[in-house]
């Protein structure tokens, strides 16, 4: 296996040096890589993280002459975005000296934030705001990657294959896996693609009324089978947020503004009225037992949050930690987790007080930018899908944790890049946050 890898590697340096987009291509389309682990030497790694450090090492000997610039250029038209993301980083850094574990911490504060922080800077330094080359090197690669998690998913459905004991034996409550080992890291990464992956046919089937040859296939194949992964792995988050980012796409246009609420109103009704779907509202108002363990993980999470209210838990140390607040559900006792299910008390457990304020700080900057290019009538098609994938993130934030893991946190911070990219305008300082 070593010997695949390094061989690998080897072409992947090759072919990041000859087109560095490329390089940035097979990056997106391997993200679950991350999955795979060997030494270099002592060091502990990830074919991701290897792919990763090459890149930055090209993208430093590619691009010497251009990062400074064009780094300034974003830094000046975008300050408290940078200054909200540097606050973020120096609060993982804090992290790492509150912890329980110093080395397993500085693990996680490189895979977490400092790695998908410094593809975000890559990005931004060497994609220049061309829809192509956004399509091309990045949504593709993304939709492509997913489209092969969702026929795996799906697969498994039918097979079991790969697809651990614990989750298999009980055929009344199987659900598929993926790549990744439990069922919610499927409707993790595959929900926030819905939206790209719409934005992505939409311009493919632009280039083809304008007669350029393209193909829509692959983006039609993953918005089939990408919901059906999600409700094989039972992943509700990843339903709701799915549904909630599509709805705000919808409401974004005129012509399905007032049908997109009419739905939504009767939807609401139906599910809070209708007998045949009490198991459907236990689970949106947590009566069922998945809602009660994680109504019991929210309140230890902020039994020990109000005693370390300013610095968490430090990274990697909430499983340590949150052992004297440990409960039972209904007598039942229950495992601790890795972390509690919820994205904002997990970044706070996390980072601290200071790592949840830059976190929202950034989502709010975001928001805002957003809003005044919608006023000033100055935003891209893209923007309606971004912000689209962030609702649907933040959605699935409210009952999980779509960030603290390799795929995820470096697609937080692309999402991020793709945002800056798609609205940077080095003659416009006069749209500032």
């Amino acid at each position: 296996m070593i010997w695949g890898i390094l061989l690998y590697l080897i072409l992947f340096t090759a072919i990041t040096l000859y087109r560095f987009h490329y390089g940035i291509f097979l990056f997106f389309l391997l993200l679950p890589t991350y999955l795979i682990r060997f030494n270099i030497g002592l060091l502990p790694t990830t074919l991701l993280e290897t792919m990763i450090w090459i890149i930055l090492i090209i993208w430093i000997f590619k691009y010497n002459k251009k990062i400074l610039p064009n780094l300034k250029s974003y830094i000046l038209s975008h300050k408290n975005l940078f200054i909200a993301s540097t606050l973020f980083m120096l609060a993982a850094t804090i992290s790492i000296f509150t912890a329980v574990d110093l080395k397993s911490a500085a693990g996680e504060w490189k895979a977490f934030y400092i790695e998908p922080f410094l593809i975000f800077i890559v990005l931004i330094t060497t994609l220049k705001n061309s829809k192509n080359k956004i399509l091309k090197y990045i949504v593709t690669p993304l939709i492509l990657c997913g489209l092969a998690t969702s026929i795996l998913a799906i697969y498994q459905h039918f097979t079991g294959w790969m697809v651990p004991w614990d989750f298999w034996e009980n055929r009344n409550t199987f659900r598929i896996t993926g790549w990744y080992g439990y069922p919610n890291a499927v409707g993790l990464f595959l929900a926030p693609l819905v939206p790209l992956a719409i934005y992505g046919l939409i311009e493919k089937i632009k280039k083809i009324r304008a007669k350029n040859k393209d193909c829509l296939m692959p983006y039609i194949l993953f918005l089939i089978t990408a919901p059906f992964a999600i409700f094989f792995a039972k992943s509700t988050g990843g339903l709701i947020g799915v549904v909630a980012g599509l709805g705000i796409l919808l409401l974004f246009y005129k012509k399905t503004r007032w049908p997109t609420v009419v739905i939504g109103i009767l939807a609401i009704i139906s599910i809070f009225s209708l007998p045949n779907l009490s198991n459907l509202r236990e689970e949106l108002t947590m009566q069922d037992r998945s809602g009660q363990i994680r109504i019991a993980m929210w309140g230890e999470a902020s039994a020990l949050l109000t005693e370390r209210p300013i610095f968490g838990a430090g990274l990697r140390s909430y499983g340590e930690r949150i052992v004297p607040y440990h409960t039972t559900v209904n007598g039942e006792g229950i495992e601790i987790f890795h972390l509690p299910h919820n994205l904002f008390l997990a970044i706070w457990v996390n980072t601290g007080l200071l790592g949840l304020f830059s976190f929202l700080w950034m989502i709010i900057i975001m928001v805002r930018m957003f809003l005044f290019s919608l006023y000033k009538k100055r935003s891209s098609g893209l923007s309606y899908f971004i912000i689209s994938t962030i609702v649907v993130i933040l959605t699935m934030g409210l009952v999980d944790t779509p960030y603290i893991k390799n795929d995820l946190s470096i697609f937080f911070w692309t999402i991020i890049a793709l945002f800056l990219i798609q609205s940077h305008d080095p003659k416009l300082e006069n749209a500032k946050n």
